[in-house]
């Protein structure tokens, strides 16, 4: 797996039976259904200031480390 491009993540079995059910619904890949997901939930969920400030987060981190963001290599 290209670790520069995807990560993997653990879900619970039942989390993830449910996203593999709606993806093939939505005709998505897993990968797919939670990008669409996670872009739904933060339309809903945070301010337009919100998503920029972690557009710029996320930017910051990997210019200053040269390295993809973990949640290990990230406090706020």
């Amino acid at each position: 797996m290209d670790t520069t491009k995807w990560k993997s993540v653990l879900l619970p079995r039942d989390c993830y039976e449910e996203v593999v059910v709606i993806a093939r619904v939505e005709g998505r890949t897993i990968s797919g259904q939670l990008r669409y997901i996670l872009e739904g939930w933060k339309q809903e969920n945070l301010s337009d200031r919100d998503q920029e400030y972690i557009a710029e987060q996320v930017d910051s981190f990997k210019k200053e480390n040269g390295v993809d963001l973990t949640s290990k290599s990230f406090s706020i």
